[in-house]
């Protein structure tokens, strides 16, 4: 059974990407400690669609804001990113605007270019989270971003579930930011002994986040482990599906985008 980084022939790949299909498995994450906390690198480079795809998981200690600048050692290239956060474990204080929002396990941020938050653990225990940064091989059009609302931020239990027959679901957004026309997030709960659907291509890519449970993922013509905490980058035109084919549920992050 693989368990990590393959290489299929992606459908639609232009000779410039840097990441090919992969499971990140948290377990496997180098820890990088800071004054803040510790900083691991999920994935980082550029794929069909996006000149910069990175991803950090970061731990804030208690009390510890994440200082401007400190989302990994990449620097910010012109024109700033979007960015996405996910809560792994903690409570997080989220200051935009001058108004402030906590989220806790399972909380989603979305931020367009221009609109970086401040980000606290006022809690007396560690925060991680998930941080990913995005900017498009497309030009950014903040203008666009502000006129769908902007910055958007949803609690865990604020996310309005819908039953399915096979589980759960959660659509969380879909919406413009700066550098993409459209970004779309969902949360699917599984059953024991369900496939998300038969294994399939599509031209936007997509991102997986376990958040809870043991999966097995259907990549190319193999299978590959993945479990919470782990993140899958599937590029465009490659073929994928998701099984639980465990005792227990599992819950799972779905993201997409469109430059």
């Amino acid at each position: 059974m693989a368990r990590s980084a393959f290489t299929p022939t992606p459908l639609f790949a232009p000779a410039s990407d840097t990441l090919t299909a992969r499971v990140s498995e948290w377990s496997r994450l180098k820890v990088r400690h800071a004054k803040y906390g510790d900083s691991r690198t999920v994935l980082n480079g550029s794929t069909h669609d996006l000149s910069l795809l990175d991803i950090r998981a970061i731990t804030l200690a208690a009390g510890q804001s994440l200082p401007e600048g400190s989302s990994g050692n990449t620097p910010t290239p012109p024109g700033g990113t979007d960015e996405l956060l996910i809560i792994r474990e903690g409570r997080i204080s989220i200051t935009i605007k001058d108004s402030l929002k906590v989220l806790g396990p399972g909380g989603v941020g979305l931020f367009p270019a221009g609109e970086r938050p401040m980000l606290t653990n006022t809690g007396t225990s560690p925060l991680t989270f998930y941080l990913f940064r995005m900017q498009s091989r497309s030009p950014e059009n903040r203008q666009r971003a502000r006129e769908a609302g902007g910055s958007f931020l949803i609690d865990w239990p604020q996310m309005v579930m819908k039953p399915t027959a096979k589980g759960e679901g959660r659509q969380i957004f879909s919406r413009p930011v700066a550098w993409l026309e459209k970004i779309d997030m969902h949360a699917t709960t599984l059953n024991p002994g369900e496939v998300s659907h038969p294994p399939h291509i599509h031209r936007a890519e997509e991102i997986i986040l376990l958040r809870s449970g043991h999966v097995q993922m259907h990549i190319g013509d193999q299978y590959y482990k993945a479990a919470g905490g782990d993140l899958v980058f599937l590029p465009s035109g490659v073929p994928h599906a998701l099984e639980n084919r465990s005792k227990q549920r599992c819950e799972y992050f779905a993201l997409q985008w469109q430059p």
